[in-house]
């Protein structure tokens, strides 16, 4: 992909480069037949930890949220995926709260960021403003 180069440094321009540069974008994280062994794991964003995600696997479908709990900020990707209310719920490790792994929504109204998730040729993409890996960015 090739990435366009401006003298222009106004304030203006460079703010309009860096919104371009944070976008959402479909972000490659891996081959589909692996990543689905996992039941939950940890996404890294090469914006720092905060923007992390988590991605969970539930009866042949990924979902995509924050990583962190929004009540305290546990590692929900350390959660176990329960049957709750009906649906696919992830259960955070550190105090028990229940979000909705497709809405990220709670019942007592906190509630996640959830990202869009979708699989291509083989290969699991997650919409997301950063560079994500599924290892740690050096």
């Amino acid at each position: 992909m090739a990435t366009a180069v401006s003298t222009d440094c106004s304030p203006d321009r460079s703010t309009e480069l860096s919104s371009a540069t944070n976008a959402l974008q479909w972000r490659q994280i891996g081959d589909y037949y692996e990543l689905r062994k996992r039941k939950c794991q940890r996404v890294h964003s090469k914006k720092g930890k905060y923007f992390d995600l988590g991605l969970f696997y539930k009866d042949g479908k990924f979902y995509a949220m924050t990583a962190w709990c929004s009540h305290m900020g546990g590692p929900l990707y350390n959660g176990e995926i329960e049957d709750y209310n009906g649906s696919a719920h992830i259960m955070c490790p550190w105090h028990g709260y229940m979000f909705d792994l497709e809405t990220g929504k709670n019942e007592i109204g906190i509630r996640q960021d959830v990202h869009p998730v979708k699989v291509e040729k083989g290969q699991l993409y997650i919409q997301y403003e950063t560079e994500l890996s599924l290892h740690p960015f050096l």
